[in-house]
């Protein structure tokens, strides 16, 4: 059974909308307390090389962008985590919005 079937079941055997809204809700929840984890861990790495190279990541992304700052890894490192940043604060957004 697939994933649509699952929730297309789900459906059909809650007995009112507001018990499935509950239900997703309580999912959604689940998975934005995982993504606030993640988002958590990333801030911290992040403040790592901030720290080090004593540059925001704002700041930094505008310098690697524009290529004034070399071919470190630490830099290819540090603009991945700013990427998986930006990435998961969407979806926090999605999820808080759909709450």
């Amino acid at each position: 059974m697939n994933t649509l079937e699952k929730l297309e079941l789900l459906s059909e055997n809650c007995s009112d909308n507001t018990e499935l809204e509950r239900i997703i809700g309580q999912l959604l929840n689940v998975i934005l307390t995982r993504h606030s984890q993640k988002l958590a861990i990333y801030n911290s790495d992040l403040e790592q090389f901030e720290k080090k190279y004593q540059l925001t990541s704002e700041q930094f992304v505008e310098q690697f962008n524009s290529g004034s700052l070399g071919d470190e890894m630490d830099y290819f490192e540090w603009f991945g985590l700013c990427e998986l940043r930006k990435d998961i604060l969407q979806k926090i957004h999605k999820l808080e919005q759909a709450l």
